[in-house]
């Protein structure tokens, strides 16, 4: 038991920062120095530090089990290929996938616009866990499945009347592509110089719906 990051805050180093996100509260936030130097000392000894100003900014949660700190950078394969830079789109596409395309996109923007980020990511995860499972007997011919999926999404897509959001599209792929069986991973990144938050859906390291120089150019802060 002890004082641990709370459950609904993320964060990475990027440039020597460190960079936020609380999925409570739908934000991105940096510490003043004071606090930052406080967090980092207590990354490297939590026993030896005073927490009390960590807690009061609601960093920190008391848990009698035992917690992982969430800086996700180890939690994802650097992106080495992308399948919108390696398979070509097909002609057509079943009217099973233009009307799952629509049904999910549209839904999550409904949800985005009314909801949480946090209850629509666990809502997401429960059910990829119901549909589809990370472990594949045979990788290579689960990642060309998940490349035709993620294709056909990404030719439907701009027919939806839904302006494009990557996190729209993300949430929407990760759900189309579980309830087809498939796992894939809803990443969250970060660049600064100026400050942008990206989101994109990745299995291993093929990228599915962005390249992987725009993927590489974010710093991964949260993977579902």
């Amino acid at each position: 038991m002890g004082w641990h990051l709370n459950e609904d805050i993320s964060f990475c180093q990027l440039d020597a920062k460190l960079f936020f996100l609380d999925i409570q509260r739908d934000r991105y936030f940096q510490l003043s120095r004071a606090l930052e130097h406080s967090f980092r000392r207590y990354l490297k000894a939590p026993d030896d530090v005073d927490v009390s100003e960590l807690v009061k900014h609601n960093l920190l949660t008391w848990t009698s089990t035992p917690q992982v700190l969430r800086s996700t950078e180890p939690n994802i394969a650097c992106p080495s290929q992308s399948v919108l830079e390696t398979l070509h789109l097909k002609e057509r596409v079943p009217v099973s996938v233009i009307r799952d395309v629509f049904i999910n996109v549209c839904m999550m923007h409904w949800q985005l616009r009314t909801r949480r980020l946090k209850p629509i990511l666990r809502s997401l995860s429960e059910y990829r866990y119901a549909h589809s499972s990370p472990v594949a007997c045979y990788e290579s011919e689960a990642q060309q499945h998940l490349a035709e999926a993620a294709t056909a999404f990404s030719q439907v897509r701009p027919y939806v009347p839904v302006e494009t959001c990557c996190l729209i599209d993300s949430l929407s792929m990760v759900r189309f592509l579980a309830k087809r069986g498939l796992h894939a991973q809803l990443v969250i990144g970060v660049a600064c110089d100026p400050f942008s938050a990206h989101a994109w859906v990745q299995r291993g390291p093929l990228v599915l719906n962005e390249t992987v120089g725009t993927a590489e150019a974010h710093v991964p802060i949260r993977v579902i």
